[in-house]
């Protein structure tokens, strides 16, 4: 990075490639080579354009699609996971009929089990708990799990997945996607449920098991 200068720059900005990925799929269909880090720059200039940040812009297209292409086919396929807070969940706590909680770390004790069926206005019998293997089997890509799957399929409404703070559920949910399975994941995980704050991690958590 010695030759990064940002003060050379006007500014730096961040952009979710979630975002971009109509604007690729728009471009290649109507016969431009772009690849991804190019709809990311288009996609950025478009957002500095609305926000009045500039007029002129030069936007260096340094890519093409091919290395691209098996993703481009899945745009507009998947559809992606809803993240949901609690707040959302509870007040449409009859949508949901299985919540899976999914960590290769960490596995709620009794007392996050309570936490998270009060919280989120969900029955405790709807709580599943995989072991950390499963949940590592599936993050990984190795295929859904027998639990998991079986556990979605008897669901009569909707999954929620959840985690320590939201990452790995979300994780978890686009791997789902990914197979045409649609979850909702929960924004913050057991974490930042509010009536978390009052307690400490180690009430709501333990050491997952591998088996």
């Amino acid at each position: 990075m010695k030759y990064y200068q940002p003060e050379k720059y006007a500014g730096e900005y961040e952009v979710d490639f979630e975002k971009a990925k109509p604007l690729l799929k728009f471009f290649v269909e109507k016969g431009h080579d772009i690849g991804e880090s190019s709809a990311l720059e288009l996609y950025a200039t478009l957002q500095l354009v609305g926000a009045n940040k500039g007029n002129k812009f030069v936007v260096m297209i340094c890519d093409g699609i091919e290395k691209y292409r098996k993703n481009l086919e899945k745009i507009g396929k998947i559809q992606p996971p809803g993240q949901v807070s609690q707040e959302e969940v509870a007040s449409n706590s009859s949508d949901y009929d299985k919540v899976i909680w999914i960590h290769t770390q960490y596995t709620p004790q009794e007392g996050g089990i309570e936490l998270l069926a009060k919280s989120l206005g969900i029955d405790k019998s709807k709580i599943v708990i995989p072991n950390a293997r499963t949940a590592q089997q599936l993050l990984s890509g190795q295929g859904i799990p027998d639990e998991i799957n079986n556990s979605i399929k008897e669901s009569n409404g909707k999954s929620l997945m959840v985690c320590m703070a939201g990452r790995t559920s979300l994780m978890a949910a686009n791997v789902l996607a990914e197979k045409g399975i649609v979850t909702d994941s929960l924004i913050g995980g057991i974490t930042e449920l509010p009536e978390a704050r009052n307690s400490q991690l180690s009430e709501l958590v333990k050491q997952a098991s591998q088996f």
